[in-house]
């Protein structure tokens, strides 16, 4: 199915930039310029793209475990953001570290997807 491979390749694109943006937002949360509340919201969007990425990566019938796997890292990043900021300050401390899983997960699937 083209039309699964050519929204795999924009949709993984996406997911990376975004990826790139959720750092910058982490940071002007850091930095007392910004609140986390865009960090926060960009995050759900991300996991739900990374679940539509998991659909077109089933329905292009390649890179699926790939897409599993950032699917995994997102949910694992959600999890872990919540419970640092709700329950236990070194959830939120290995959220920073999963956040490194997430980025080269979306990254090498975006070069993959993309063909190079």
């Amino acid at each position: 199915m083209s039309w699964a491979r050519t929204g795999q390749r924009y949709l993984a694109s996406l997911i990376a930039l975004a990826i790139v943006v959720q750092f910058f937002l982490a940071g002007a949360g850091a930095f007392h310029a910004a609140g986390y509340t865009a960090h926060r919201s960009l995050g759900w969007v991300v996991l739900a793209l990374s679940l539509l990425a998991l659909v077109l990566a089933a329905a292009a019938a390649r890179f699926v475990r790939h897409a599993a796997a950032l699917v995994f890292v997102v949910g694992l990043q959600a999890a872990l953001g919540a419970l640092g900021a709700d329950t236990q300050a070194w959830f939120g401390a290995l959220h920073g570290v999963n956040a490194l899983a997430v980025m080269a997960a979306a990254g090498t699937l975006a070069r993959r997807a993309l063909g190079r």
